[in-house]
């Protein structure tokens, strides 16, 4: 006689998720697209910024600059420690 783990029961059994690939691929694709409309905002709101908080063509500019540079540093950052964990370091 065989008998049933607690907790087992063969109707509740997880079924793998059908074409894991593609929901994987469709998520990173969805955050793909938000990160691109998030990088444009600033440049949609430019024309509203400048008027109310009085900022000239250089002050938007250096804020611009400020975000890229910020930016481009996280992403060489976090890029260093995928290349890291990958290379099994930690």
């Amino acid at each position: 006689m065989r008998m049933a783990r607690i907790g087992q029961n063969s109707s509740t059994r997880s079924q793998p998720t059908r074409h894991l690939r593609w929901w994987i691929g469709a998520l990173l694709f969805a955050s793909t697209v938000i990160n691109y409309i998030d990088r444009q905002t600033l440049s949609l709101l430019a024309p509203y910024l400048k008027q109310d908080y009085r900022w000239t063509n250089t002050d938007y500019a250096n804020i611009v600059i400020a975000f890229r540079v910020a930016y481009s540093i996280g992403q060489t950052s976090a890029e260093g420690c995928w290349t890291a964990l990958a290379q099994g370091a930690g």
